[in-house]
Parts: structure tokens; C-alpha cells; sequence
């Protein structure tokens, strides 16, 4: 069975819209999923540093009295442009209460 040439442009011009459906669909989808794994979230940072402090405790026996010391000691990194941070010591033997909050 042949299709007539009015048919055969109708077709292609059918699977041309569903091809370009699904790539945009492809591209949206791909675009929001690397907005969202981009930045780092405030709750990762915040288990990163309290990760830094097990280590700290760990190896020295005390919980770090800042997180300068984390970062000058134990090469962590904090992004202070874009997060608050909220780093509070009660004592040495006892894991310091830390809060990362997005600008």
C-alpha cells in the first residue's frame, strides 16, 4: 500500500512535532536536574562539617572551638558569599551545634 504525497507530508510533519516534543522534553528534564545537583544544599554542608568534627574529635580528643580551625586544619572549605553559618561550641568533649543557612 503506497501513500499518496499529500499523506507522506502529512506523516512527516506528524513524527517532525513528536521528535521535537520529546527533545524538548529531554532538554527540560535534563535541565532542572543540573540546577538541582549544582549548588550544594545547606543540609550536605552542614554534615560535611559536623563530619570535620568527628574527625577532629577523633584525632585530638576535643571538638575544633571554630570553624576557621576547621578550615585551617582540616582543609575545609566554606562558600561565605552564599551560606550563613552558625557554628556554636559548648564544650570541648561535646559535639557543637552548627546551622547552614542559604543568603
Amino acid at each position: 500500500m503506497r501513500l499518496s504525497g499529500k499523506n507522506q507530508v502529512h506523516i512527516r510533519l506528524i513524527m517532525l512535532g513528536i521528535a521535537l516534543i520529546i527533545i524538548l522534553a529531554t532538554l527540560a528534564g535534563l535541565d532542572s536536574f543540573w540546577k538541582g545537583h549544582s549548588a550544594s544544599r545547606p543540609e550536605d554542608i552542614q554534615k560535611a562539617i559536623l563530619d570535620a568534627c568527628v574527625q577532629c574529635y577523633a584525632l585530638e580528643g576535643s571538638y575544633p572551638p571554630s570553624l576557621e580551625y576547621l578550615e585551617n586544619h582540616y582543609g575545609l572549605i566554606l562558600d561565605r558569599d552564599k551560606y550563613y553559618f552558625y557554628y556554636e561550641v559548648f564544650a570541648s568533649n561535646v559535639m557543637p551545634n552548627v546551622e547552614v543557612f542559604r543568603k
